[in-house]
């Protein structure tokens, strides 16, 4: 005799923030929490990464090419996802920035969402010299080994400005970057000026992210305080 379906799971929607398509998506269940929470075990960045972006591609509903996901993207999503599978708000301490006294904050999960500004993706380097830009996308952070173990900053710096850079726009063509090797890319960019290579920074510094502001009278000096969430671990303390 085959067991009873135990659930009816719910569906509920939410807007991919890169694209603006609406989709729904259900909770995810204890199969996939066990995974996650394996994942998170092991201590490899990559293996968490991967198990958070297959808990999203296993909970909705649309057919989605989970390679265009931006970063923000997965981060949006999950919170949104989790929140329906495990609770609406999330508690956590904040030290204030006073008496650096630990002050439980509640946040409703629900209140989070990211602004997508209008950018421009078309950043000119010389008069004959266009760099493309793109979003990152959240699969190629997830499997870059020099952006999950790397204990270098400098090395991340890079790795990430690597992974914005489409395609390079001259006079007489359009090279994509993605036919171009790793080697032959770093060199280009490390012929660029300080002044060119700002201008790939900032358009790094501006990449959307999920983040709230809190504001919090510590409980123990009564000083105000404003603090600002930043980073899907950080909405899960």
């Amino acid at each position: 005799m085959a067991l009873p379906k135990l659930n009816n799971t719910p569906k509920y929607d939410l807007v991919i923030p890169s694209i603006k398509k609406s989709i729904k998506f259900r909770p995810y269940l204890v199969k996939e929490e066990k995974i996650l929470l394996l994942a998170m075990e092991t201590k490899d960045p990559a293996q968490a990464l991967n198990a958070v972006l297959n808990t999203i591609m296993a909970c909705i509903d649309e057919k989605i090419d989970h390679n265009i996901l931006t970063t923000f993207d997965i981060e949006y999503m999950f919170v949104k996802i989790r929140s329906k599978s495990v609770g609406e708000t999330s508690e956590f301490g904040v030290n204030c920035s006073e008496c650096s006294h630990t002050n439980k904050i509640t946040l409703d999960l629900q209140s989070i969402e990211i602004n997508v500004p209008d950018t421009n993706f078309m950043i000119p380097l010389a008069d004959d010299i266009t760099i493309e830009m793109t979003y990152p996308h959240f699969s190629d952070m997830a499997n870059n080994k020099k952006l999950t173990n790397s204990t270098s900053s400098t090395e991340q710096t890079f790795e990430m400005i690597m992974s914005v850079m489409k395609a390079i726009h001259t006079n007489d063509e359009r090279i994509d970057l993605k036919d171009v090797s790793h080697k032959e890319l770093e060199e280009f960019i490390e012929s660029m000026t300080g002044d060119q290579l700002q201008k790939i920074r900032k358009f790094v510094e501006t990449i959307p992210k999920m983040t709230h502001d809190l504001e919090f009278d510590c409980v123990k000096c009564h000083h105000h305080n404003k603090y600002t969430i930043e980073g899907m671990q950080n909405f899960f303390q």
